[in-house]
């Protein structure tokens, strides 16, 4: 963590938010090596990547979001870029804490190990390569955005926007899908980068919520509202789209990724995430009004953002060999608050609040 960060963070966040940020970074560096260390790397690392591909997932869905609303020449460009364009910040850390993930594989991943060092060393220069393709040509995005009036953007956003689709569909494919021995569901990839595009759109708007009130718009706000609407509509379509298939079609091979999911606590988790995500947002943001308020808008995106978060440890957790005891969960809340505190820091260092040309 170097003191430019923190200097930029405690100029645009205030000191005590980057205080905290240090010490909840600090914390989460801490417990990963212990959990190392002392004989939990599996819980350890692999809270570390589902913490790794949500937030890294929200920095790189949220320049897709600033790219595609420049891509259609939308009004309130101003309204999304500063809060999306500063998740870029986190590109560089993110990179090398995927590069801890893949080197230490053989440590969480199942069956990593006894692949060889053939399969790991692929996957490692893979994701590697991809990873780093699509945060330069994200940072080559933002040079054309920030270049006057950003109209000469759009060539650049439109290749961000294909990069983001494919990398992250192979981030599903080699973090998620591959940890486990069940038939795979084609649909986890499209799954998993809409859902980091949800939490992004979810995250402006609440943002934009909590931002400064003369700044904010109640008409901007329904535009959000709108947009976190719909996207909370799709997301459901893809989740049911990757549950139907396995029911109707009558697929036994298929039902183990799901049932290993509706089991012990994880059942009360997907509940969870089910009504966090889906079913609140849904009512809760049907009449005009609820998109249009300060407070409504940001419980309904607050809502979205923690459901997803939780649906990440869905994602990656019931498919590793880990014993959810008290040491462990103490271990895993202490790196995910640790990479919370790291994308805060990140992320505001590079805030660039509207009209500031820093």
């Amino acid at each position: 963590m170097t003191a430019s960060i923190l200097r930029r963070c405690e100029a645009t966040l205030g000191p005590r938010v980057t205080r905290l940020g240090a010490a909840a970074t600090a914390v989460g560096l801490a417990a990963l090596v212990a959990g190392i260390a002392f004989g939990f790397a599996t819980v350890s690392l692999g809270t570390l990547a589902v913490s790794w591909l949500f937030f890294a997932g929200v920095a790189a869905a949220a320049l897709a979001f600033s790219a595609a609303v420049r891509c259609s020449h939308a009004r309130w460009v101003h309204v999304v870029s500063p809060v999306a364009e500063a998740g870029a910040a986190f590109f560089p850390f993110a990179l090398a804490l995927l590069a801890v993930l893949l080197a230490l594989a053989g440590l969480w991943m199942p069956g990593a190990a006894a692949a060889g060092w053939g399969a790991g060393a692929g996957r490692f220069v893979r994701d590697l390569l991809a990873s780093a393709l699509l945060f330069a040509s994200g940072r080559r995005y933002l040079r054309h955005a920030r270049t006057g009036d950003g109209s000469n953007s759009t060539p650049a956003a439109v290749i961000y926007l294909l990069f983001y689709a494919a990398v992250l569909s192979l981030w599903a494919i080699d973090l998620v899908m591959s940890l486990h021995d069940w038939a795979p569901s084609t649909v986890i990839p499209p799954y998993y980068f809409m859902g980091a595009f949800l939490a992004a759109v979810a995250l402006v708007a609440l943002a934009e919520s909590v931002g400064r009130e003369e700044a904010s718009t109640a008409a901007t706000r329904q535009d959000l509202g709108k947009l976190v609407f719909a996207m909370v509509i799709m997301w459901g379509y893809l989740l049911w789209s990757a549950y139907l298939p396995v029911w109707y079609g009558n697929m036994p091979d298929e039902t183990g990724q799901l049932l290993a999911r509706w089991q012990g606590g994880w059942k009360v988790v997907t509940l969870g995430m089910l009504a966090a995500v889906l079913v609140f947002p849904f009512f809760f943001l049907l009449p005009e009004r609820t998109k249009r308020g300060r407070k409504t808008l940001a419980a309904a995106a607050l809502s979205v953002l923690t459901g997803l978060f939780g649906e990440h440890f869905l994602l990656v957790l019931p498919s590793l060999p880990v014993h959810l005891d008290a040491p462990s969960i103490l271990l895993g809340a202490c790196v995910t608050v640790g990479m919370a505190g790291l994308f805060v820091l990140t992320a505001g260092s590079a805030f660039r609040p509207r009209g500031d040309a820093r």
